[in-house]
């Protein structure tokens, strides 16, 4: 899972090369659980919120995901639908519960109920030293786009991985020509390590990837 700003949407992950999308019908139930998280808790900077996202959210996240541009950089299935963001939804709760994954609704401070994106982490994994790793994701809805929003959502996310889960390492991967997400990526610290060639094949096509991450020394606080 990864993310872009600006005029496209975002992506980044290895395993999802966005944000991890489930349609409801997957093996979250039998997945093996993680490590226990934290209470969930909204984050927040002042102007962007990120909350749970709940039922109510279903035809943003339909929207967002049959964007064109998401369906181009993420692993969402297309045709997508309203079933299918509820599936969301129910896997979001799950993961939480089962210590897998964090992931919140990208909104803006002053409009709290739109949902305008989704953020979160990836494969926790909590074990070794000097920390934990996961794989930071994300996707902006087009009336997200262009407003800074989804670079303080990725800041917001990395300080809570690396303050709270104790992460020392979180990956971030994206297609290449996703400039918009390497952006993002780099505004929070993030170096880029690499390129995968023809590594990815979400629809069919292979094409190249790029891969990168952030360690906890290295996440901007200023």
């Amino acid at each position: 899972m990864a993310g872009r700003v600006g005029r496209a949407p975002h992506t980044g992950s290895l395993r999802a090369t966005g944000v991890r999308w489930d349609d409801g019908m997957s093996d979250a139930d039998t997945a093996p659980a993680g490590p226990v998280l934290p209470v969930r808790r909204d984050l927040t900077d002042g102007v962007v919120l990120l909350r749970e996202p709940t039922d109510d959210d279903a035809s943003a996240i339909l929207d967002g995901a049959s964007d064109p541009e998401t369906v181009r950089f993420t692993r969402v299935p297309s045709p997508y639908s309203l079933e299918m963001a509820h599936g969301f939804v129910r896997t979001i709760r799950t993961g939480w519960a089962e210590g897998t994954t964090c992931i919140w609704a990208i909104c803006d401070a002053a409009e709290p109920d739109e949902l305008l994106g989704v953020i979160g982490l990836h494969g926790i994994d909590l074990t070794g030293d000097p920390g934990g790793i996961a794989e930071i994701g994300y996707w902006m809805r087009p009336a997200g786009r262009g407003r800074g929003l989804m670079k303080r959502a990725a800041r917001l996310v990395s300080l809570f991985g690396v303050d709270e889960l104790g992460l020392t390492r979180i990956d971030w991967v994206a297609t290449v020509g996703n400039d918009a997400s390497r952006h993002v990526a780099e505004s929070n610290g993030y170096v880029v390590e690499g390129l995968l060639r023809r590594r990815d094949a979400p629809r069919g096509v292979r094409h190249d990837i790029w891969i990168g991450g952030l360690l906890s020394e290295d996440l901007p606080r200023g």
